[in-house]
Formats: C-alpha cells, structure tokens, sequence
C-alpha cells in the first residue's frame, strides 16, 4: 500500500491533478444542478487520468484494485495526510462530488 499511495500522491502527480482542476473548474462555478456535456468531458478526462495511474501503479505492484481502496480508506482513517487524496479518488467516480470539488476549487480562485 505504501508503494502504491507513495507514487499516487507524489509531487508531481497532485501537481498535475490540481493544474488539471484549475484549468478546468471554470465552467463548475457558474451550474447549479444541471450540467452540460463540457462538466461530463471533463470528469471523464480526470477520471481517465487518474484511473490509468492507479491501473499502472497496481499493475507494476501486483495489487488487486479491490485490496488498494480497502486499504486506503483504512489508511486515511488513520492518517489525516491522505485525505485530499481520498479526496480525488472518491471523485473519481462519484460525478456530483467531482463537481462539488471543481466549484471548490473555482470558488478558492
């Protein structure tokens, strides 16, 4: 778990991911409770971006994807750090809360 979490929170990778939400929060700000088929692209493309490092990661690791978000939720439980990150990756699938974050983030610019 550690190797996994140690590669998908990295610099790097949450840099990337918050340059992805800051350039495209903009639209999140302006909806109420309907969105339009520019908030579903771009959930899409994060949910893309990050699936493919998870995928990757397990991958190089051997780690089944059920054993790391078992894992992870325990670990965030624990361990506050992780929390942005439980963060993202719930948002991942969850479209209402990938939109939420998105407002946040256009709201916190």
């Amino acid at each position: 778990l550690e190797a996994v979490l140690g590669r998908l929170v990295e610099d790097k990778f949450l840099g990337f991911l918050d340059a992805f939400k800051a350039k495209n929060c903009g639209p999140f700000l302006q909806t109420t409770d309907e969105y339009s088929l520019k908030h579903t692209e771009v959930h899409m493309q994060y949910k893309r971006l990050f699936e493919g490092r998870i995928e990757s990661t397990l991958k190089q690791l051997n780690v089944s994807s059920s054993d790391f978000i078992k894992q992870v939720v325990e670990k965030a439980q624990k361990d506050g750090q992780y929390s942005d990150f439980v963060e993202s990756l719930s948002s991942v699938e969850d479209f209402g809360g990938f939109c939420q974050m998105m407002r946040q983030t256009a709201a916190e610019k």
